[in-house]
């Protein structure tokens, strides 16, 4: 008994799949990984923008209600910027820029998933808060 061995493709294909895995797998995990260490940026400038806005917001708990018009405390609202900053574990910057206005900066820095662009992500997030006192009915009429 012979056998005759018929060829399964006629075009000579033999290997080209292993070729086509072999240039695909890599540049698939490359993206894999650069869509990680993105989100993990985003990550960072999300947490920086939100311990910014709640530093200015725990300033803003400050308020000087001994004269005719509710102003923040200076001292006071920059103490408890920066003591929000720390519990939050953080550095920054507050100033209070007018009677009404707290503004603080923060950096944040945390470490990269995968690294692609280093080891770390550092991101700054800066937010405002603005003292609004509401009129009582009937105020101002």
């Amino acid at each position: 008994m012979t056998r005759t061995h018929t060829p399964r493709y006629a075009g000579g294909d033999d290997g080209s799949v292993s070729v086509m895995v072999a240039v695909l797998v890599p540049a698939l995990l490359l993206m894999i990984a650069l869509v990680v260490d993105g989100a993990g940026q985003l990550r960072a400038i999300s947490r920086a923008d939100a311990v910014a806005a709640e530093a200015a917001r725990a300033a803003q708990t400050a308020l000087d209600t001994r004269g005719a018009t509710v102003t923040i405390d200076t001292n006071a609202a920059v103490a408890a910027a920066r003591s929000y900053l720390a519990q939050a574990g953080h550095t920054g910057r507050v100033s209070v820029t007018g009677p009404d206005t707290v503004t603080v900066s923060v950096s944040v820095t945390v470490p990269a998933a995968i690294g692609l662009g280093g080891p770390t992500h550092h991101a700054t997030g800066t937010a405002t808060a603005r003292l609004g006192v509401a009129q009582p009915p009937g105020a101002g009429r």
